[in-house]
């Protein structure tokens, strides 16, 4: 399956706004894992989000607004 990754900027009741960040293709559990080393790789500052994939295949700086995010929340502080 194949899912988008997703900088949060807003989230309410599991539905995000952010910017795309990359595509990934394999399972919801490899996504989440992705998006979690992420933001591990950027100090927890950020918050990446699993979304059905978008499609898109080259940078996407605009925001996406009412997407459902798929891998629960995890607010972290900054």
């Amino acid at each position: 399956m194949k899912f988008s990754l997703i900088n949060v900027e807003k989230e309410e009741n599991g539905i995000i706004e952010g910017v795309w960040l990359q595509d990934h293709t394999g399972t919801l559990k490899t996504a989440i894992e992705n998006a979690i080393a992420t933001e591990k790789a950027n100090n927890d500052r950020l918050d990446i989000a699993v979304v059905e994939a978008l499609g898109f295949t080259e940078p996407n700086y605009s925001l996406q607004k009412g997407l459902k995010r798929l891998d629960g929340c995890r607010n972290r502080p900054i």
